[in-house]
């Protein structure tokens, strides 16, 4: 990434008083962490499982419509990425860019590593459940009492901040992934002051949003880096 545009965007999370992050699977494969293919990390974690029920990712293994099977893979996705989950220098690397604002994350992915690295539960809405509590797609659709409560503390935020400066972090999440996408840019178009930032590798597409907005196409992992060099 050019050094311009990592000051643009160190400058703009230095600045802000609100930072809103939507990440989707994107980051989690920045991070090493692929439920849709059979990676190394997936036959050294899970290869006695996918041999045993014939999977060949997690995602297959977490959404069997066998139970026993099903049970099986929500164990060892909850000892192997969650209880075993060392934060990447990525999300130590977010959380610090990030950790001087108000900061709230909406994320799909279910592993809880936003939680596990030190982010604020009470902040982090996990919009299809996560593997330290319960995983359901439906979540947003059917908000439980968390999930209720998070929104509140969600639009509490952006209604104290609309005319701060805000910063939204769209990271890996794919054309397809309407729900936060579509969350983020009603965000965006409510706050006076916002810069909308997308991190996606062959997918860093323009919100549908009116506000600044800084498109970065590539691996994540070596932007963070570069954005912490230029804001130490």
């Amino acid at each position: 990434m050019e050094t311009v545009k990592a000051v643009r965007i160190g400058t703009a999370l230095s600045e802000a008083d609100l930072v809103i992050i939507g990440a989707s699977n994107g980051l989690d494969m920045a991070e090493g962490l692929n439920l849709f293919c059979a990676d190394a990390h997936f036959r050294e974690a899970y290869g006695d499982l996918a041999q045993a029920d014939g999977i060949g990712c997690m995602l297959q293994g977490l959404a069997s419509p066998d139970a026993s099977v099903r049970s099986r893979w929500v164990e060892r996705f909850h000892q192997k990425e969650y209880v075993e989950y060392e934060p990447s220098p990525l999300m130590n690397g977010l959380r610090r860019l990030t950790e001087h604002a108000d900061a709230f994350v909406i994320t799909c992915n279910i592993d809880g590593h936003f939680v596990r690295a030190g982010f604020n539960e009470n902040r982090v809405l996990e919009t299809e459940g996560s593997i330290r509590t319960s995983i359901d797609e439906r979540r947003l659709a059917h908000p439980d009492a968390l999930a209720m409560t998070q929104l509140d503390e969600l639009a509490r935020l952006v209604q104290a901040h609309r005319n701060g400066r805000v910063a939204i972090l769209e990271l890996g999440v794919g054309l397809h992934n309407g729900v936060i996408k579509r969350m983020l840019a009603q965000i965006a178009n409510a706050c006076e002051h916002a810069t909308y930032i997308v991190f996606n590798y062959g997918q860093a597409m323009a919100p549908d949003a009116s506000c600044e907005t800084i498109l970065v196409d590539g691996d994540m992992a070596p932007a963070f880096e570069e954005i912490a060099r230029c804001h130490p």
